[in-house]
């Protein structure tokens, strides 16, 4: 990651579980098909690097920022929430409110699952406008769109272009593009499927 792409990079925050997964991608595509590039938490696996010094990092290159709080489940295990993706986004208003012009130029956007959930769990969003996913995928690819074009003065494809590509790549082509790599879905990781998706962009769009 570049400084010098700052302008061109997403940082994304996202629940990571499998139920998740494929809305995950989704983000992904629209990101990459749309020009700019992603980035999560995931990309680098240095142990020498402390987590949160990777997350301030990681802000600090992107001008934009997808966050979805949707993931109130208790876990499983220990049966607690998780807070990771409400104190990431935390973290990218205050890089906003508070840092230099360049980090002040943020652009936000913020998913929840159903309309206002967000303002019983985290009352200090009132004012920001999240948006309603429902858990669907082609929900989430018409807000990422709209939300770059409001954003900018880029030409971009239709959400239902988008939509109707994105199930062909996913559905048709990464099944295939995973077998001959040898890989499988419920594993892959973060760069093997960006590399997947822009080697198909490149072919087929």
């Amino acid at each position: 990651m570049s400084r010098e792409n700052y302008n061109d990079n997403v940082f994304i925050n996202y629940p990571f579980d499998n139920e998740y997964q494929k809305k995950f991608h989704a983000i992904v595509y629209t990101i990459l098909r749309c020009g700019l590039i992603p980035h999560c938490a995931l990309e680098h696996d240095d142990a020498s690097e402390n987590r949160i010094d990777k997350l301030y990092r990681l802000i600090s290159f992107c001008r934009f920022g997808v966050h979805d709080i949707s993931n109130t489940n208790l876990g499983a295990e220990d049966n607690l929430p998780r807070f990771n993706m409400p104190f990431e986004l935390g973290v990218f208003l205050a890089a906003k409110k508070f840092g230099s012009r360049e980090q002040k130029r943020k652009s936000i956007l913020v998913f929840e699952k159903s309309p206002f959930l967000s303002k019983i769990y985290l009352s200090d969003l009132n004012g920001i406008d999240a948006k309603a996913h429902d858990n669907s995928f082609t929900v989430i690819i018409k807000h990422i769109r709209n939300w770059l074009i409001a954003s900018g003065d880029q030409k971009l494809p239709g959400h239902i272009i988008l939509e109707n590509e994105f199930s062909q790549f996913y559905e048709v082509f990464l099944p295939v593009i995973l077998a001959q790599s040898g890989l499988e879905l419920p594993a892959l990781s973060f760069n093997d499927y960006c590399s997947s998706l822009q080697e198909w962009l490149i072919q087929y769009t």
